[in-house]
């Protein structure tokens, strides 16, 4: 079957005339490459970052992939000398799609945090269609969402409430409105701490969070999934949730999420359940 796409810079993604057999990609985002091995696709992928590759995925042999550069900075020298047939990107190349559309047409797999689980679905469909794994696709996509519900049901007997911060470069700030936090609350149902969530970023000081009063505190920890000196757990503990739990009277309890699948990844087949998994995992032990 010959391969087909029409470019569409007006929507930044593929618009998709024709299915493709043996097609070859650049893989940008760890989700779509997560997506992609439990399709059973991977061998499609000619490039992804492999100085940034999840923990999770560093368990497969990537000797068939060339090392596409940094996730923020592709290796465009070493696109010239690939056959490409398309490439899907994260949000951190939004801005980079015209650049990239002279490589190949590109496939944005950025999602719509507020319409998470439809989001979701429409890239991995549209993915799975460049893949030739569509109907592989339709049973995985009925997986993850019966999956997803079994875990909301869980999550809903919970009275916890959380608050999500990342932590980078020795700041530890609330994120109670980022699309980890959303994930977190508006799709599994984690009650929210923050009552009034704003926009952006709040330094998540001992005066803040004793006026929110978590149960626990989702930590993402930038530094560490980006190879930088990650958060000194033990000094934090010390000098912050000791203190908060003698304000509040009770235990606050710190979970740290795992770095690499949270900041580097997620909205794909594999790294949404892993997401959820952990998350249910961390108010079952309240």
């Amino acid at each position: 079957m010959k391969l087909f796409l029409k470019k569409s810079l007006l929507s930044l993604s593929l618009s998709l005339a024709v299915a493709m057999a043996s097609p070859k990609a650049v893989v940008m985002d760890f989700g779509a490459v997560d997506t992609l091995q439990a399709l059973d696709a991977t061998d499609l992928i000619v490039a992804l970052p492999k100085g940034n590759l999840p923990t999770y995925l560093q368990s497969l042999d990537w000797g068939h992939a060339e090392d596409s550069g940094g996730m923020k900075n592709p290796d465009l020298a070493k696109f010239e000398e690939m056959e490409i047939d398309f490439i899907v990107i994260s949000p951190r190349l939004g801005n980079q799609i015209e650049v990239l559309n002279e490589y190949a047409p590109v496939l944005n797999f950025t999602v719509d945090s507020d319409h998470y689980l439809e989001s979701v679905s429409e890239n991995i469909t549209q993915l799975a269609k460049l893949a030739d794994r569509e109907q592989a696709a339709d049973r995985a996509l009925k997986a993850v969402t019966d999956e997803i519900a079994q875990i909301q049901a869980e999550i809903a007997k919970s009275d916890q409430q959380a608050l999500v911060v990342i932590h980078n470069d020795g700041k530890l700030m609330a994120t109670p409105t980022s699309g980890s936090a959303k994930f977190i609350h508006n799709v599994l149902g984690v009650k929210n701490a923050e009552k009034m969530p704003k926009e952006g970023r709040q330094a998540a000081d001992l005066s803040y969070l004793t006026s929110v009063a978590p149960d626990l505190i989702f930590v993402i920890d930038r530094s560490a999934a980006i190879g930088a000196t990650p958060m000194d757990q033990e000094q934090v503990e010390k000098s912050l949730i000791i203190p908060l739990n003698e304000a509040l009277d009770k235990e606050v309890k710190m979970v740290y999420l795992d770095p690499t699948l949270w900041y580097l990844s997620g909205n794909g087949l594999i790294s949404i359940v892993k997401e959820a998994q952990e998350i249910k995992a961390a108010l079952k032990d309240e």
